[in-house]
């Protein structure tokens, strides 16, 4: 069923988002005030696109808040988008509202306001979205991409074998004979900038990032398999930039790891000071070589570039791999430039941008869909849905059933446990499955199972 959805700000959450709700079928108005941005949106975008102040009331109406179904604030500006939140709500009480919000004040317990009580039924906070996926990522060093479903039960993994491991060179197929219980299923294969669905003729080459479904009791399992014998482990991190990202980041490691945090800016580091007391700080210039050779940066494990810059994160990111640092995590503005930084021997790349959209779409779906993520510099989706009483898919083997091309079914997700997906699998009404498709064929996903 198609939605009417109002976004106000077109930046990258607002275009991205956009993006993907129209290819999924629903009716978009967008606004933004700064003309640039109208004016993208209008040649990129098949959307009602209006150039205008997004709290302003004749604006909201221009956009047709009054008939929405879903109202989402993501500008940069947190007031702003509780303004235009809180006026949506009046206009429209029916609508499902969720705004961007990046400041703590609105957020802690017992603020003066209560953000739910104007009407705002989710609030997505960019920072500490981003800051989760990086304690992630270094919790699972291995793993250049992870995210999880079922609270922690089934893990998307995303990583690169090692040229001489036991799946190298074989084909699916043959995997599958060779081991009566392969750990895992490969649902998309990034290889050399071009994206591929896997099907059982498609075979593992040297160089291939895969994006696997497995669930955590056989995550060793899976690493041994793709040639990581021995768990990575991290115990001393830098990381490059004092700002709201570079603090939480460095609160949420500190516990467990040997943290450093690196600012030029001094200013960063005094409000940085008082926040984290026992974290180490460093004034100096992430880029300054002598300096990071002089604080030993080749023994360092990991390196997490997150300052405003993101071609001085780059260039810092290739500098620690040259001296040897193992596990670098670099984080850039806009989700275009993530396929330029593949080959560069960067581990991991983290969009704040990117994260929010997927944190959105979490929550902006329909029928018996659960949520909808994007991967990162890949053209795949991850689909999270149920199907629908009628649908004709229940009970019925997944080899028997005609998925659409390029989609695959990872993981199902059951009332009394989890499982990996293979043709012999059968989706009840109550479960849940884990789909992978090329954005393109979303909707036909939803179809299948609607």
């Amino acid at each position: 069923m198609k939605k009417k959805i109002v976004i106000v700000g077109a930046g990258s959450v607002g275009f991205y988002l956009a993006k993907t709700l129209i290819e999924m079928g629903n009716d978009i108005s967008i606004i933004d005030i700064n003309p640039e941005m109208v004016q993208r949106a209008k040649q990129e975008l098949d959307a009602l696109v209006i150039e205008g102040h997004g709290a302003q009331t004749n604006t909201l109406q221009e956009a047709q808040v009054e008939s929405a179904d879903l109202f989402l604030a993501v500008t940069r500006i947190d007031e702003i988008n509780i303004v235009a939140s809180m006026k949506a709500k009046k206009m429209n009480d029916k609508a499902k509202i969720l705004a961007r919000v990046r400041s703590g004040d609105y957020q802690r317990k017992g603020a003066l306001l209560n953000l739910s009580e104007l009407g705002i039924e989710r609030v997505i906070n960019p920072e500490q979205i981003a800051a989760q996926e990086i304690q992630h990522l270094i919790h699972h060093a291995t793993a250049q991409e992870i995210m999880t479903y079922s609270h922690g039960k089934v893990y998307m993994v995303a990583l690169t074998p090692t040229n001489d491991c036991q799946i190298m060179n074989k084909s699916l197929r043959e995997l599958g004979s060779d081991y009566e219980q392969l750990p895992f299923r490969t649902v998309a294969i990034d290889r050399d900038g071009e994206t591929i669905i896997p099907d059982g003729e498609h075979i593992f080459r040297p160089g291939d990032k895969i994006f696997v479904i497995c669930l955590e009791g056989k995550l060793k399992d899976m690493y041994e398999l793709c040639g990581f014998k021995q768990k990575k482990k991290i115990n001393t991190v830098m990381i490059m930039g004092a700002g709201k990202l570079g603090r939480l980041v460095a609160d949420k490691l500190k516990h467990q790891f040997n943290v450093r945090l690196l600012d030029h800016r001094k200013e960063k580091l005094a409000k940085t000071s008082k926040e984290l007391p026992d974290v180490l700080l460093l004034h100096a210039d992430g880029l300054d070589v002598d300096f990071l050779e002089s604080e030993g940066i080749g023994e360092f494990d990991a390196l997490i570039a997150l300052t405003d810059d993101e071609t001085a994160n780059l260039f810092a990111g290739l500098i620690a791999k040259r001296k040897g640092v193992d596990k670098v995590i670099v984080h850039i503005n806009s989700p275009d430039y993530i396929p330029l930084v593949k080959g560069l021997g960067i581990n991991s790349v983290v969009s704040k941008n990117l994260s929010t959209v997927d944190a959105f779409m979490r929550y902006v779906v329909r029928g018996q869909v659960h949520s909808v993520m994007m991967l990162e510099g890949i053209d795949t989706e991850v689909i999270e849905l149920s199907p629908s009483r009628d649908s004709k898919i229940i009970g019925v083997p997944l080899k028997d059933i005609d998925f659409p091309p390029d989609s695959v079914v990872g993981g199902i997700i059951k009332p009394d446990g989890e499982e990996i997906a293979t043709g012999a699998s059968v989706i009840e009404s109550h479960d849940r499955a884990i789909v992978f498709a090329r954005a393109a064929r979303v909707s036909d996903v939803e179809e299948l199972f609607n």
